[in-house]
């Protein structure tokens, strides 16, 4: 269970009360225009489908977690250990590496622009050095979502790679960029 506190930012393992926030952000146009995308149709089902049923393919891998600002849920992440196929995917040739991929958004946009994503990445980075052993950590936005790319830079996270229509986004494939946090000495 994931429950860590700094200043007013709050990330806690996602609970199954969590469903109407999540219902809320995922219907909102905004934010699925960088998440899942707005042609998506969000109902408390798919909700319940697709942020609380364990995913076969995942194995119980996956730590979902909320963002807390000042007390209230603004944001959702996914944090999930890297394994074989991914690595593949990914060019990782260093198979004995701890590796983590990350997902994340933030579902209330009067909460964009603050600060408030990298402070958030900040806190997670940390876990996964000292929690998990991490040796690094990966994310893949869509090419086009400067302001997430410009946070995780921010983060201390680099361009390692352009994925060429990466991902089924609106409709069409979209261009990623592979980035990737380091940590030091690892």
């Amino acid at each position: 269970m994931l429950d860590t506190i700094q200043d007013k930012i709050r990330i806690r393992t996602m609970a199954s009360d969590d469903a109407a926030v999540l219902l809320k952000w995922m219907t909102d146009t905004r934010v699925l225009e960088f998440y899942e995308g707005r042609d998506k149709r969000y109902t408390p089902e798919l909700i319940q489908e697709d942020f609380f049923e364990e995913d076969e393919e995942d194995g119980g891998n996956v730590i979902k977690v909320i963002l807390e600002y000042d007390g209230k849920p603004i944001g959702y992440g996914q944090i999930y250990g890297i394994t074989g196929e991914v690595y593949e995917e990914y060019g990782y040739e260093n198979r004995n590496e701890t590796v983590y991929g990350i997902d994340q958004f933030i579902g209330e946009p009067d909460y964009w622009n603050r600060g408030i994503g990298t402070e958030y990445l900040k806190l997670v980075l940390q876990f996964l050095l000292e929690e998990k052993q991490a040796d690094a950590v990966i994310m893949d936005p869509h090419q086009d979502n400067a302001r997430a790319i410009k946070c995780y830079q921010k983060t201390g996270f680099r361009i390692i790679k352009s994925l060429p229509e990466h991902e089924l986004h609106e409709g069409a494939m979209r261009d990623c960029y592979l980035m990737e946090y380091r940590y030091q000495g690892r």
